[in-house]
């Protein structure tokens, strides 16, 4: 097995476990939304419940954005997609995946200057819990650390015709 085999296979099963996390994210927003729901039923609203479902929320996302690339599930644009033969097809996808490459990379960087102000400062939400600011803001650092490596396992796929490369409109066809 060459390196950008293996490579391209643990970035996938670190993505799948990312996504996995943003899953059961998902789920335990759901369990404390319902949790507020009957507390404040029964006249007894917490004051966590709702900050946890939205921090949770930002992670799911920054979590999960890798796993949605990886299934190839982020938004494409059809009209193009059904219109090219598939050497276009692939040339356009292998840009998408280095445009966002580069994004990853800008964004990654300058999420580091938010980061390291609020450990500056000490900045903390403005509700009552007053969670540390850069526990939120790390989540865009990390997510897109995990989306710029499965993009660089999606370049290797594309660029070799792995199977797994197959989006919705190559599977319709």
């Amino acid at each position: 097995m060459n390196f950008f085999k293996h490579f391209s296979k643990t970035i996938d099963k670190l993505t799948n476990a990312a996504g996995v996390v943003a899953a059961w994210l998902f789920f335990l927003i759901g369990f404390f939304i319902t949790y507020e729901v009957v507390m404040r039923k029964l006249g007894m609203p917490t004051k966590w419940s709702e900050e946890f479902s939205q921090i949770a929320q930002i992670w799911c996302v920054y979590l999960g954005i890798a796993f949605a690339l990886q299934k190839r599930s982020l938004i494409i644009v059809d009209i193009i997609g059904d219109n090219v033969n598939k050497l276009l097809r692939k040339g356009l996808d292998l840009f998408a995946i280095i445009l966002t490459a580069l994004f990853c990379v800008v964004a990654t960087v300058n999420s580091f200057k938010d980061i390291g102000y609020s450990l500056k400062t000490s900045a903390t939400t403005d509700t009552v819990l007053a969670i540390p600011m850069w526990i939120i803001q790390i989540s865009l650092p990390i997510g897109l650390t995990f989306l710029f490596l499965q993009c660089l396992s999606e370049f290797y796929k594309t660029c070799t015709g792995t199977e797994e490369t197959l989006s919705e409109l190559d599977q319709a066809h």
